[in-house]
């Protein structure tokens, strides 16, 4: 129908002004809403007003979750907590640093963007080179690919939390945590294999190993594990569904499980990271500012282009569709895979392609009644590992694993890129697997 050509045309103009003539995402997505309205016949006033619901809706829901998170990643980072991980490492896992790096960038991931996490934890990899024989291909392959993991599958990052934002299932988050978090372990791992084949017979001279006091790790590790972990019990208690007279502790701890509240609270631990040599605290939250500005604004216009989906007759079309083909929910976690690798592969940014997957997506969740809060968060899922299919140079994650790592452009394709090839078909066969065994 003309209507999915105008839908097709939009994103293209998304993926042309974006790689072709390098227009900053928010310019492209915020002019591909009134072209898709346009197309689509909508009055330029509904037009106006959809991208200012959207936008305002968007930004309500998530705005703040988005801030403290990116605060508690710069406090990790200028508090010097993320070098202690590494040196974590150095002293105790040896022979394992490869996977314990791996996993080191799937945790902070879950709180550091990966292009500066990655920045920064690439002093670590150069002093573990330094004090072995482990290449430096191997040590930053692991850890891209630890990063690249989280960054795409696990709330409260800021691709995974829009696309949640985007299918109206905010109150879904823990959902999305727990999926997120069991289908990043295979992806992670494949990126640990795929790395450990370039480094055989490892030696680790352990004189050059540094020793770390284990208690000054205590409040980083709070920082990230108490906002994860409360949400993650309060998403159990409604799994179990409690009723008003249930124990009034299990009562707090659903409300310290909300997002928010939970984030709030690692953020406030945070706080406590800093010397009384860093009194830096202020430009730490300036910093922090600067770096969600852009991201907060990408986000919402990923709301509003959704919103104006919704309101054309995009919508009714879908519904029609849906229920004319009786689509199977697998159905759609492999529409939802294509749909984030098409964008991945095509404009390079995996936070942009959660965010229009996910409001192409929604539509047809609305004219399916999808509301299982556990398919709501394999569906998320299913947009995350399409958005890790595949980095290349259209993405700035390309350039900075590769740089970093001294690959021209033909390693940076067949290491990288085949790597997180790997990952994206991993990720979604983990979700299929897991599709199964629930229904």
């Amino acid at each position: 129908m003309i209507i999915f050509l105008y839908l097709a045309l939009s994103i293209l103009f998304i993926i042309i002004t974006t790689s072709k003539f390098n227009w900053h995402p928010i310019f492209s997505l915020f002019f591909a809403c009134f072209l898709c309205g346009i197309l689509m016949g909508l009055p330029l006033f509904e037009i106006i007003d959809s991208i200012k619901n959207g936008f305002g809706n968007t930004l309500k829901s998530i705005g703040l979750i988005i801030v403290f998170s990116i605060i508690m990643g710069e406090f990790l980072k200028e508090t010097g907590s993320i070098k202690m991980f590494g040196n974590l490492i150095l002293s105790k896992f040896k022979n394992n640093s490869i996977l314990s790096l791996n996993f080191l960038g799937l945790f902070l991931g879950i709180v550091v963007f990966c292009d500066s996490g990655f920045l920064i934890l690439n002093s670590i990899s150069k002093s573990i080179v330094s004090s072995s024989n482990i290449s430096l291909a191997s040590l930053n392959l692991s850890l891209s690919g630890g990063l690249y993991t989280s960054h795409t599958l696990i709330p409260p990052t800021p691709g995974p939390l829009a696309a949640i934002s985007n299918l109206n299932a905010n109150q879904y988050i823990g959902y999305a945590i727990i999926i997120g978090s069991i289908v990043s372990i295979p992806s992670s791992l494949i990126s640990f294999f795929y790395a450990k084949k370039f480094s055989k017979n490892i030696q680790i001279d352990l004189n050059k190993i540094k020793k770390i006091n284990n208690k000054k790790l205590i409040l980083p590790f709070l920082v990230i594990l108490t906002p994860t972990l409360l949400i993650g019990s309060s998403t159990f208690l409604n799994i179990i569904e409690l009723n008003e007279n249930s124990n009034s502790i299990f009562q707090i701890l659903k409300i310290l499980g909300n997002p928010l509240i939970a984030i709030s609270i690692g953020t406030i631990i945070c706080f406590l990271l800093p010397s009384k040599s860093q009194n830096n605290k202020k430009k730490w939250i300036q910093n922090s500012l600067k770096i969600s500005g852009p991201i907060l604004i990408l986000t919402s216009l990923g709301g509003a282009f959704g919103e104006v989906l919704k309101n054309s007759d995009l919508s009714n079309i879908i519904n029609q569709s849906a229920i004319n083909l009786s689509l199977s929910p697998i159905y759609i976690l492999f529409l939802s895979f294509i749909v984030c690798a098409l964008l991945k592969t095509s404009q390079g940014s995996s936070t942009s392609s959660l965010i229009i997957g996910s409001s192409i997506l929604f539509p047809i969740l609305q004219s399916m009644n999808i509301s299982d809060p556990w398919m709501i968060a394999l569906i998320v899922a299913s947009l995350g590992s399409g958005a890790m299919t595949v980095s290349h140079a259209n993405d700035s994650y390309f350039w900075i694993v590769t740089q970093s790592t001294s690959l021209n452009i033909s390693e940076g394709y067949k290491k990288f890129t085949l790597m997180t090839l790997f990952q994206g078909i991993a990720s979604f066969i983990t979700i299929i697997v897991i599709y199964i065994i629930i229904t």
